[in-house]
């Protein structure tokens, strides 16, 4: 039996692009569990966007911990994708993210219990949660749980994409230094090959790599890794770690190795990198390599871990054919009198830095709105953004955002965004983020000139944050989205920014596929009497999760 419709249950709300062409139903006669569960449903004949039934929680108590999100999911009639998801925040950072993307609920599924994995980082402030339908269907909810779980569960991150590579597997801190903790459980989704807890496996090229663990003693705990090689042309035993407490400082990694019938050579593996494509400081041990057969012997590296860098990697690696073990990790800060080693053990001046690579700049005021401090480029290149804009959003690197020198408003230049590649289901946005201090106690507008091309979903949008990244107020056009193909049109959000707040960002955005054009673009003070255009529902931040059976 269906109860009313549309009205979530205690503790919930009903977000997503587009809320509205969704609704909510309560069922109590094929329940999972329990009295009552909940249906999810599109009521539009034909839905681009997505809407999501979600809660979201302080995240005081889950730091430093891993956390497992579960639910029971039926399904029927998913045309596109649905998912259970999960999102730590830190402040106005997406930290950790997965929404289940990569393995999506499809078609008719009776009761099925799907979970998310994630870390919650020290800086975190908030989780958010729940599932969400993109496009047309129905899903019954029931029995949601959150739990603490330990790293031998392997975390479901989808972040690390556009973060360092092998980041999925990151740690907190440095984890099972001394292998006491034993081989961790690989799962149908994460597979890992009898690799110790906290570490994981990698190789380069054909061949076999076999990692495992050995007792020094032969008896208690093990005491050593070791590495095997066999065709391959390289495998390394690595972890990796959370760089936050180890940026601006100098670090020493020490081990001992040992080597038996070398083909190549074997080393310690020491970097930190700050994103996918950055390698800011390393050390392989080139030139220190240990060769042929070898007694345990005493090894380190020292490297300085820039401001910026978002990971450490650590472990061991053997080239070529043979085995070597490893034991005695140990990631201990030095002073900047201890010498770095190898060439690039510290930031030259001559390097890119670390800064500009990652950092998301906070100007005073506006800057560039009409895009005139901007190349005109004839080509596509969406790396050359526009002066003071920057490109984000879930899925910014499945967007191309520059000046479009084809297109004009009214003589004046324009930005454009648009999707490239396989079908996407997040969104990029080009945007800006200014200090709220020349804009205090204010009414302000954000208005542009937009047009589109078959657009799933577009919008102007802007927030203001307050202290700690806290949301004081947002519009993303989320009842009123642009859609399809649209001539040039006038938009605007106005939101209040009360004293206090820290910041305003402000954008364009693109959800799905498309283009979307903008020039002309505005921020300025609005008069007293112009109404604000807020219209989100405010999602009540818990200290822990409420009604996760629906029983309430």
């Amino acid at each position: 039996m269906t109860a009313a419709k549309s009205v979530p249950p205690k503790g919930w709300i009903i977000s997503g692009s587009h809320p509205n062409w969704y609704e909510i139903g309560y069922f109590a006669d094929f329940c999972h569990s329990g009295s009552r569960c909940v249906r999810l449903c599109s009521i539009k004949e034909s839905v681009d966007g997505f809407g999501t039934l979600m809660q979201s929680i302080d995240a005081d108590g889950y730091r430093g911990k891993r956390i497992k999100l579960t639910a029971f999911i039926k399904s029927e009639s998913v045309e596109n994708w649905a998912g259970l998801w999960m999102r730590v925040d830190a402040g106005r950072e997406i930290v950790c993210f997965d929404n289940m993307q990569t393995r999506p609920i499809k078609g008719d599924t009776d009761w099925t219990q799907y979970q998310v994995v994630l870390d919650v980082p020290e800086n975190s402030t908030s989780i958010s949660f729940g599932v969400l339908l993109f496009g047309n269907g129905s899903l019954w909810l029931d029995d949601f749980d959150l739990q603490f779980v330990g790293l031998d569960v392997p975390s479901t991150d989808t972040m690390w994409d556009r973060r360092s590579c092998g980041i999925q597997y990151q740690n907190l801190r440095p984890t099972n230094l001394d292998f006491s903790q034993g081989i961790r459980k690989g799962s149908q989704e994460f597979p890992i090959d009898a690799t110790p807890v906290g570490w994981f496996k990698q190789k380069h090229g054909d061949g076999d790599v076999e990692v495992g663990l050995t007792n020094s003693s032969g008896g208690g705990a093990p005491a050593s890794a070791f590495v095997k090689v066999d065709g391959a042309v390289w495998g390394a035993l690595l972890q990796a770690v959370n760089a936050d407490s180890y940026v601006g400082k100098r670090v020493k990694l020490v081990a001992s190795i040992k080597t038996e019938a070398l083909a190549g050579n074997a080393a310690l593996f020491f970097r930190a990198d700050a994103g996918r494509k950055l390698t800011v400081c390393h050390d392989y041990m080139e030139g220190r390599e240990l060769t042929g057969t070898n007694d345990w012997t005493d090894c380190q590296c020292v490297i300085d871990i820039p401001e910026g860098s978002d990971n450490i990697y650590i472990g061991g690696v053997v080239n070529g054919n043979g085995r070597a073990w490893f034991r005695d990790f140990t990631l201990t800060e030095v002073s900047g009198d201890t010498a770095t080693t190898g060439k690039h053990g510290t930031l030259k001046e001559t390097r890119e830095t670390t800064s500009s690579a990652s950092e998301k700049r906070q100007h005073a005021e506006p800057i560039n709105l009409d895009f005139e401090d901007s190349d005109d480029l004839g080509k596509e290149a969406p790396q050359r953004l526009p002066t003071g804009w920057i490109a984000s959003g879930s899925h910014p690197e499945t967007y191309k955002m520059y000046v479009d020198a084809a297109t004009k408003f009214a003589g004046g230049k324009c930005a454009l965004i648009k999707s490239h590649g396989a079908r996407q289901d997040g969104f990029g946005t080009l945007m800006q983020s200014v200090d709220a201090e020349f804009c205090l106690g204010k009414k302000m507008r954000l208005s542009a000139q937009i047009k589109s091309e078959e657009a799933d979903w577009a919008a102007l949008w802007m927030r203001i944050d307050g202290e700690g990244g806290k949301v004081l107020g947002f519009d993303n056009m989320q009842r009123n989205p642009i859609n399809g193909t649209t001539d040039w049109n006038y938009y605007e959000c106005v939101l209040a920014v009360p004293w206090g707040a820290k910041a305003v960002a402000f954008g364009v955005l693109l959800s799905g596929e498309g283009k979307v054009w903008f020039s002309k673009v505005a921020l300025e003070p609005a008069s007293d009497d112009v109404e604000v255009t807020d219209k989100r529902e405010i999602l009540e931040v818990r200290q822990k999760p409420v009604n996760l059976n629906f029983e309430e």
